[in-house]
């Protein structure tokens, strides 16, 4: 018997990627879905509500909040401070030079409510 080799899977084109990022825009996300899309979106909601803590959007399910923030804040044009604060969690842990991010306005000028 002749041995065959595996065939190498074919990554899409450029072409097809840019298609694909187009419809995810339109896409929309389970409240537990860990997608870059999904973490900002979250992490936008919960800005536009209060001040939020790196701990607090973590427990929204974002883990790469810092990423997220920057992204919101280069790419999209959101104004969002970030502040140095110690925050002690459920179980009496400190966790010093926690981020405190606030929302200070949005890409289109809107101040948040």
């Amino acid at each position: 018997m002749a041995k065959r080799t595996p065939q190498k899977a074919m990554a899409p084109t450029v072409s097809a990627v840019g298609a694909i990022r187009k419809n995810q825009k339109h896409l929309k996300f389970s409240a537990k879905s860990t997608a870059t899309e999904a973490q900002r979106e979250r992490i936008v909601r919960a800005l536009r509500r209060r001040p939020q803590t790196s701990y607090d959007l973590r427990r929204l399910g974002c883990y790469q909040a810092p990423a997220r923030v920057k992204e919101l804040r280069d790419r999209f044009g959101y104004s969002i401070t970030t502040d140095r604060v110690t925050l002690y969690d459920r179980d009496g842990f400190a966790h010093p030079r926690a981020a405190l991010y606030t929302l200070v306005s949005e890409p289109n000028g809107e101040r948040p409510q």
